[in-house]
């Protein structure tokens, strides 16, 4: 990208951290200079090759660790107001190779790619001294941000990557994208680029489409008719699609659908009843965050396929103005409903529009 990271040190705003970042400006199309002069609160083009401070007085700085890329920096139109710092908006301060709309050669990418990754275990860092802060003010019942909350609990499974894919970026870096191609696990989550979170949704919507299959004859079985699923509020009254009331076939069925996985060789049903009741618990604590900072508009490609991954919805394919209005469609739907007969709703309808 044109805006490169020249230095960036924390901060201290009403009690929370957040960056001063100070860019160097190539060349810019229009519309990166409108959003960067509304960030910085200039008035004055910016010019190349000259370096400017963005303050947190004026600019949408938020937690670095929040993994939004550059896209979401240069959305518009932005808000001309004032602006709260406390405001859980971050400014992606590396550019991601694999993003949409970049023309770069190989050498380019290359070279984006190592600082991409290195600069995601910097970040990885930084998420792990934050993450025990997190921890104990979610022991003690004090609120947090959406970032906070990604950071709680991506970090702990982020530690386990950090060793062996810290010892990549610094022996073979050549080597990164084979092995992250053959052990996408390997790779932390501040280190996964919108090129990889596409491939994996892909796949996993794919992996959808046969559970949907399944859920169709399931429901069929039970005679129901698949179309009657997209009246959501009669589903919240139907007993069948209970938590508590859910046949193991049918947790299986529903873990699936949501990507949470098997732990070890059996899981028996009241271990997989716990693991869904806790990701619907999770999901219900995002929604309302993502309700309460209106930040569904403001996450980049990379946040948008993972949040929607998290609930089923497809992203495969889909525009990121299409992900935004289904995550949107989303989260106003669980304001005022439970969640599992929403899961159920989508898992009858599953190629069909929020």
């Amino acid at each position: 990208m044109s805006l490169r990271l020249v230095s960036s040190r924390p901060v201290a705003v009403h009690g929370a951290t957040r960056s001063r970042l100070l860019w160097s400006a190539g060349t810019l199309s229009s519309q990166q200079q409108r959003a960067f002069m509304l960030l910085s609160g200039t008035n004055q083009p910016l010019r190349p090759k000259h370096r400017y401070v963005v303050n947190n007085n004026t600019a949408f700085i938020g937690p670095r660790s929040m993994g939004l890329h550059t896209s979401a920096f240069i959305r518009s139109p932005w808000p001309t107001g004032p602006v709260d710092t406390n405001a859980t908006i971050a400014v992606e301060t590396r550019a991601d190779p694999t993003l949409p709309g970049q023309t770069l050669t190989l050498f380019q990418k290359i070279k984006g790619f190592v600082s991409f990754y290195k600069g995601g275990l910097k970040e990885l860092v930084s998420n792990i001294r934050a993450s025990s802060k997190i921890k104990e003010r979610i022991a003690v019942g004090s609120p947090v941000s959406r970032d906070e909350l990604q950071i709680y609990r991506r970090t702990p499974a982020d530690k386990l990557r950090l060793v062996p894919f810290g010892f990549l970026v610094v022996v073979i870096p050549e080597l990164i994208p084979l092995t992250i191609f053959l052990f996408p696990g390997v790779c932390p989550s501040t280190c996964v680029t919108y090129g990889q979170v596409s491939k994996m949704a892909a796949k996993s919507d794919a992996a959808k489409m046969i559970l949907h299959a399944r859920a169709v004859a399931r429901i069929e079985e039970l005679g129901l008719a698949p179309a009657a699923f997209a009246d959501v509020k009669s589903l919240a009254h139907e007993g069948i699609f209970d938590l508590d009331s859910l046949a193991r076939d049918d947790l299986q069925l529903v873990c699936g659908f949501l990507g949470l996985g098997k732990i070890g060789l059996v899981n028996s049903e009241a271990q997989l009843r716990t693991r869904l009741a806790a990701h619907l618990e999770y999901i219900r604590t995002d929604d309302k965050l993502l309700l309460a900072e209106q930040a569904v508009d403001r996450l980049g490609l990379t946040e948008l396929h993972r949040a929607c991954q998290e609930r089923a919805i497809p992203s495969s394919g889909r525009s990121g103005e299409q992900l935004r209005a289904s995550l949107q469609a989303w989260t106003e739907m669980t304001r005022d409903l439970p969640i599992l007969p929403i899961v159920w709703s989508r898992l009858a309808l599953f190629n069909q529009p929020i």
